[in-house]
């Protein structure tokens, strides 16, 4: 009779035991950052923010299966919001509606002479259809690479995609030579280089944060996202991460 009272406990025990972990398994899950994330171009932005979230997943803020960047087939607006629509995680059949943050990253890249760029109906539409679905836009005017000049200084004049690399390479080159000597308007695309671009700006993304808001403020409630260049609003999604990693 003992032995069967022993039993009763020792099950008794275990079960409460099971029901506390799936408990603390549920908290954690609760709390890691759920979010999904549709690049314009394959290589730099995307490795940009998985710099960026590194700390995340060192951390266990974040796991793989948490922070996803939808794979790649697109290089315009629209098409990214497809890639993101798209997108089933292979480890857990998730899908991009079942994400609790959800963006895409797209440049305005006003169409040029030469070839190249997208035209001023695919933006906007990429933006209405977003709303639309509740996804997060962060874009660029004229290019991602803003978000890196905004590091250094505030503009709020246009620029072209051209000068904006020439210079974003200038301030880069001037403030680590050794780094990034053979950086040029090819290799600043390069995942590589764009991790040590990353690195390097680090102590100055709250400086950046600061002056894509004044930028934004500039333009004022009548903002024109495909005609406001420069303008960003890459700061948000910046922030957004930011926060999640900071709780």
């Amino acid at each position: 009779m003992g032995r069967r009272k022993d039993k009763e406990v020792e099950q008794a025990r275990k079960k409460e035991q099971t029901k506390e972990s799936l408990k603390r398994k549920s908290a954690i899950k609760e709390q890691i950052p759920d979010i999904i994330i549709a690049c314009e171009d394959e290589a730099s932005a995307p490795a940009y923010f998985k710099a960026l979230v590194s700390q995340l997943k060192v951390s266990r803020k974040i796991t793989p299966d948490s922070f996803v960047i939808a794979k790649h087939t697109s290089t315009h607006p629209t098409g990214i919001l497809e890639d993101l629509k798209k997108h089933t995680c292979e480890s857990t059949g998730k899908t991009y509606e079942k994400f609790k943050h959800k963006w895409i990253v797209i440049d305005r890249d006003k169409e040029r002479v030469n070839g190249g760029g997208h035209g001023t109906e695919d933006f906007n539409s990429a933006l209405t259809k977003a709303k639309r679905l509740k996804v997060e836009v962060a874009y660029s005017n004229d290019a991602f690479e803003l978000w890196y000049l905004l590091h250094f200084y505030y503009v709020d004049s246009a620029i072209s995609r051209d000068d904006l690399l020439t210079k974003v390479i200038k301030k880069l080159q001037d403030h680590n030579a050794s780094k990034f000597v053979q950086l040029d308007k090819d290799t600043i695309k390069q995942a590589d280089f764009t991790k040590h671009i990353f690195e390097e700006l680090q102590s100055l993304q709250e400086v950046a944060i600061s002056n894509a808001k004044r930028l934004m403020a500039f333009h004022g409630e009548s903002h024109n996202p495909e005609s406001d260049n420069p303008s960003t609003t890459v700061y948000k999604l910046v922030e957004l991460l930011n926060s999640l990693w900071r709780k």
